[in-house]
């Protein structure tokens, strides 16, 4: 045995055999590194595809997708590949467990895309980015008219909506945000464009649409001044009549002109409007209608009814409370959407002739 640097090596580990096996354990290094590689950029691939949309994505239209609450990732992640929004359920399981996300994907409804990748559906349950419904409720709606348009979008359940509504005790006990002598919010539920959930409580919506009409009317109140003897509720009642009797809205504070001036003389208003609020069904008015005995019928019973006949609008709420300076006592619509003014009755009954009455 010979010596390498104090120490004794078998005679045949020589300086080319130990080259040799240097370069061959090279060779096998970098096969094995390579191998790696190519098994890297395989999975690479595998996870990428995963997370991309599905195939012909971006021809496919978005939908509600509905996660029940309780739902468990995997539960999860089946429906989502069944509706066709991602292409792996594994890879989203895997990501679900890597992320920490198992609980904290939120139920409820979302618009979800094929076209959107696994990371962006991801994000999206867990910030809980549900879908919402627009809709837009117009002026002089009453209760049950905003009842019917709501359930036709699915979100409110018609009876349950109404009841709540006609009775604000049941949502704000003894602390209504509206002070007002009767419970309903008849006229109090603000007519504008909202954005509401699906499944989201009857509760909720009415009181979306209550703190609307709060910010819409409170900056009023900071200049308005009412007339001696009325309520805010008056003038919203008054309001109401207003926006059923207008279809143009430059003729308003004509019209309410013509009801302060009624009011001032003591003369019934005899708005038709007020008394197709107490029919059933709405329909043309008989003279036999008229003739309804009820505290709505302004016909038969002089000054306001005891509340408003529908929500009125931004533009009546103003007319009630700055009516035009004239001294007209009557109306007749024109058949245009107009109305003809007149100060006595002489000229009334010549309007109504002029246009067909």
């Amino acid at each position: 045995m010979s010596r390498l640097e104090g120490r004794f090596r078998p005679a045949w580990m020589t300086t080319q055999t130990l080259t040799g096996l240097w370069q061959s354990g090279l060779h096998i290094l970098g096969r094995l590194f390579c191998l790696g590689l190519v098994l890297s950029l395989v999975a690479a691939v595998a996870a990428s595809r995963a997370i991309l949309p599905p195939e012909n994505a971006k021809l496919a239209a978005a939908s509600i997708i509905h996660i029940s609450p309780g739902a468990s990732g995997k539960d999860i992640a089946e429906l989502l590949n069944q509706r066709g929004i991602i292409r792996s359920q594994t890879a989203f399981n895997v990501a679900v467990r890597i992320l920490g996300l198992e609980q904290n994907l939120k139920a409820g409804d979302y618009q979800l895309s094929p076209g959107m990748n696994l990371l962006k559906v991801m994000e999206q349950l867990e910030a809980g980015q549900v879908a919402t419904v627009r809709v837009t409720i117009p002026e002089g709606l009453t209760l049950d008219a905003i009842a019917n348009r709501l359930a036709a979008q699915g979100l409110v359940d018609k009876e349950r909506f109404l009841t709540l509504a006609r009775d604000d005790s049941l949502i704000y006990g003894d602390n209504p945000p509206i002070e007002k002598p009767t419970r309903s919010l008849e006229g109090y539920l603000f007519p504008d464009t909202y954005f509401f959930v699906r499944n989201q409580p009857e509760e909720e919506i009415i009181k979306r649409m209550v703190h609307r009409f709060v910010e819409v009317v409170e900056p009023l109140k900071e200049t308005a001044a009412l007339p001696a003897g009325f309520t805010w509720h008056d003038i919203i009642t008054l309001a109401s009549i207003i926006e059923k009797e207008v279809m143009v809205p430059w003729e308003a504070p004509l019209v309410s002109a013509v009801f302060w001036n009624r009011l001032r003389i003591d003369m019934p208003l005899q708005s038709d409007p007020t008394v197709q609020f107490v029919l059933e069904e709405p329909r043309k008015l008989y003279y036999s209608d008229l003739a309804t005995d009820s505290p709505y019928n302004t016909y038969r019973y002089k000054g306001l009814p005891p509340g408003p006949i529908a929500s009125p609008g931004l533009n009546s709420i103003k007319a009630a409370l700055e009516p035009a300076e004239v001294d007209y006592l009557y109306f007749v619509a024109k058949g245009d959407g107009t109305h003809a003014f007149s100060r006595t009755f002489q000229q009334h009954r010549q309007a109504r002739a002029r246009y067909g009455y």
